[in-house]
């Protein structure tokens, strides 16, 4: 199963295609949450300084992805 996440680098919100997330967390470079969406595939990431950031995709079925992206 692909899943895609557009655009990256991003500059105020990314998309997540291909799958039915149940839960997206957003790490930032040092590991720390910054962010939870429930049951949405659009993050906002406007209130967010700029850089790397990791999300933690969980789908309907628990199944567990991530994907990093860049914050412009």
């Amino acid at each position: 199963e692909s899943i895609g996440v557009y655009p990256n680098p991003a500059r105020d919100r990314v998309v997540i295609e291909g799958m039915e997330t149940s839960e997206v967390k957003v790490y930032n470079a040092l590991g720390q949450m910054v962010k939870t969406v429930r049951r949405t595939n659009e993050i906002d990431l406007s209130g967010l300084v700029d850089g790397v950031y990791l999300l933690r995709i969980t789908d309907a079925d628990g199944k567990v992805y991530t994907n990093k992206i860049t914050k412009r």
